[in-house]
C-alpha cells in the first residue's frame, strides 16, 4: 500500500463527505426536486464508497489482508476501535 494513495483517497472522501454534508443542509433548508433528491443519493452513494476503500487501505497499511468488501472493511475497522458504533 501507497502512503501517498492512502492520502489522496482521504482527501478525495473529505471532499465528497463536505459535498454530501452541503446537500444535506439544503435538503433541511427547502424542499428538494425529485434531481436534486438523486443527486444526494448520488453523493451519499460516493461518499459511503471512498469511506469503505480508505478503511480498507488503511488496515492493508497496518498489515491486515483478506478485506474483500464494504462489509469486512467496516467489521475489521469496529473491532480495532476505527468506528464505534457497531450497530448502527
Amino acid at each position: 500500500m501507497n502512503d501517498i494513495r492512502l492520502k489522496r483517497r482521504f482527501i478525495n472522501y473529505k471532499k465528497a463527505f463536505a459535498g454530501l454534508a452541503d446537500a444535506v443542509a439544503l435538503a433541511e433548508k427547502r424542499e428538494l426536486s425529485d434531481l436534486e433528491k438523486q443527486g444526494i443519493i448520488q453523493s451519499f452513494e460516493f461518499a459511503h464508497e471512498l469511506a469503505w476503500n480508505v478503511l480498507k487501505d488503511y488496515l492493508e497499511h497496518k498489515g491486515y489482508t483478506n478485506i474483500i468488501g464494504s462489509r469486512d472493511a467496516s467489521r475489521t475497522a469496529f473491532k480495532n476501535s476505527l468506528i464505534q458504533d457497531g450497530d448502527a
